[in-house]
């Protein structure tokens, strides 16, 4: 199984952020998820996926749970009732730091 949950941490998007699409799908995560978790570290978050056993799965989503590990479905409607158009815009400024830390107070992080 594969699973991919964005830890909302800093990290620079930088010009290797429009290959992340590609890379996440090749990966086995759906466009739709590959957009949210892009558009994420573009907001200044930073993205775990990792291929795992089934039978871990629930461990490695509990430790990414204790950790402030982010729902990628429910951020993605967020983003959306937000206006985010639900594609991630690789032309796009990453976000500064004020704009980072307005973001992470929406979330309570």
């Amino acid at each position: 199984a594969t699973t991919a949950l964005g830890a909302v941490a800093g990290a620079a998007v930088g010009g290797a952020t429009g290959g992340l699409i590609g890379a996440l799908t090749h990966a086995g995560h759906t466009e739709e998820e590959a957009h949210v978790y892009a558009e994420g570290v573009r907001r200044g978050g930073a993205l775990v996926s990792m291929r795992v056993a089934d039978d871990a799965v629930p461990t490695v989503e509990g430790i990414m749970s204790r950790h402030h590990g982010v729902d990628a479905a429910e951020r993605g409607r967020a983003y959306r009732e937000a206006g985010w158009s639900g594609r991630f815009d690789e032309r796009a400024p990453a976000y500064s730091r004020e704009q980072i830390e307005r973001e992470r107070g929406m979330y309570g992080r």
